[in-house]
C-alpha cells in the first residue's frame, strides 16, 4: 500500500506505519498532517522539513498536483502525460532532496456559512483558531527539531505566517520559528483580495464564510498580521519568495477575474515573481523542467543550504 501509485492511499498508509513505529522517534501524525517523503524507515538521515499548506478550498493533495494538460495541446504530444505526478512534492522534489521530509496539512475551508450550525463552528474556521490546532499537530510530528522550509497557497500563506507568530509568543514552540529558514509564497493576498469583496457584496447568494471575511481586501486584521510577520522575517532573516499569478481565474459563466493582483501577494521582502498563470496554477508546475519548479527547487535548495546537502 506504501507503495501505491495513488497520492492518498499511501500518505494514509505511510502515516499508519509510522505512528505503529516503536522504534521511530517519538513523533505522531495526527488527521489533517501527511507524510509524503519518505514513505517507510529509511537509513539515509532526515536533515530538514518541508511543509506545504494548501489554501481556501484546496486540499493536501489535489493542490499540489501537476498543472492539468490541454487536450488540444495533449493531441499534437501524444505521450506526454505519461508522467504525470498527482503531486509533485512527493514525486519530484523527494527525488530531488532525498533527505527532506516532506509533510502536507490539511483543514475543511468554506466559502459560505449557509450550513454551519452554530457560532462555535463558525469559529473553528478563524485563522486563530486553525493556527493553534495546526501547531499542536505539527509539534505532535516533530516538526521544528530541524529546519523548516514552508510552502503555501493563498490563504495558506497567511495561516502560516499566523503560526510562526503564535508559535513566536509561546516558549514550547520557539523552535519552531527559529528553526525555520525561509516561506515560499504561490499567490497569497498579503494585503487581502478583490474575490472576499464578491462574496460579501451577494449576501442574498452567499452567506460569506470567516474565511472570506478574513481575506477582505486592506483588512486592519491582514495589515497587522503582515506588519508582524515582517518583523519576525527580518529579525530571523527568513529567506522569502513570493510567486504571483498574471492571468484572471474563471470563478462562474463569463466572469473571470485576477483572485490576487501582484500587489497584494507582494509581501515587501524578498523576491516577487510573475508567472503567466492563473490563480488555481500558480502551485501547479507544467513539468518538472518547469521555470515555477525550477524556481521553487532553488529556493528550498537556498534557503536550507548545507542541510540538505549530501
Amino acid at each position: 500500500m506504501v507503495q501505491s501509485p495513488h497520492i492518498m492511499q499511501a500518505s494514509h498508509a505511510a502515516r499508519a506505519l509510522a505512528n505503529l513505529d516503536r522504534d521511530a522517534e517519538v513523533q505522531k501524525y495526527q488527521d489533517g498532517v501527511y507524510i509524503l517523503h519518505p514513505h517507510c524507515r529509511t537509513s539515509q538521515p532526515i536533515k530538514a522539513d518541508v511543509l506545504f499548506v494548501h489554501g481556501l478550498l484546496g486540499a493536501a493533495f489535489k493542490t499540489w498536483r501537476q498543472k492539468d494538460s490541454d487536450p488540444v495541446e495533449d493531441e499534437k504530444s501524444v505521450g506526454v502525460q505519461e508522467d504525470y505526478t498527482e503531486c509533485w512534492p512527493k514525486s519530484w522534489l523527494a527525488a530531488d532532496c532525498p533527505n527532506l521530509r516532506i509533510l502536507a496539512v490539511e483543514y475543511d475551508t468554506h466559502l459560505s456559512d449557509w450550513w454551519a450550525k452554530c457560532p462555535a463552528e463558525n469559529q473553528r474556521k478563524s485563522l486563530a483558531y486553525r493556527s493553534q490546532e495546526l501547531l499542536e499537530k505539527l509539534k505532535a510530528a516533530g516538526v521544528g527539531e530541524r529546519p523548516v522550509v514552508w510552502v503555501a497557497h493563498s490563504m495558506g500563506g497567511l495561516l502560516v505566517k499566523k503560526m510562526l507568530l503564535d508559535a513566536l509568543g509561546d516558549p514550547d514552540l520557539n523552535p519552531l520559528v527559529n528553526n525555520t529558514k525561509g516561506v515560499l509564497f504561490y499567490s497569497v493576498p498579503h494585503h487581502g483580495t478583490f474575490m472576499a469583496g464578491y462574496s460579501v457584496n451577494v449576501r442574498y447568494l452567499l452567506f460569506p464564510s470567516i474565511e472570506v471575511k478574513e481575506l477582505c481586501r486592506d483588512s486592519p486584521a491582514l495589515s497587522d498580521l503582515n506588519k508582524n510577520f515582517l518583523n519576525i522575517a527580518k529579525d530571523k532573516e527568513l529567506k522569502v519568495l513570493s510567486f504571483a499569478e498574471s492571468l484572471p481565474t474563471s470563478i462562474g459563466p463569463m466572469m473571470k477575474i485576477l483572485v490576487v493582483p501582484a500587489q497584494s501577494a507582494d509581501l515587501g521582502i524578498g523576491d516577487l515573481i510573475e508567472v503567466a498563470v492563473d490563480h488555481l496554477n500558480i502551485c501547479k508546475p507544467e513539468k518538472k523542467d518547469s521555470f515555477l519548479y525550477r524556481r521553487s527547487l532553488q529556493f528550498i535548495q537556498d534557503a536550507i543550504g548545507a542541510h540538505i546537502s549530501d
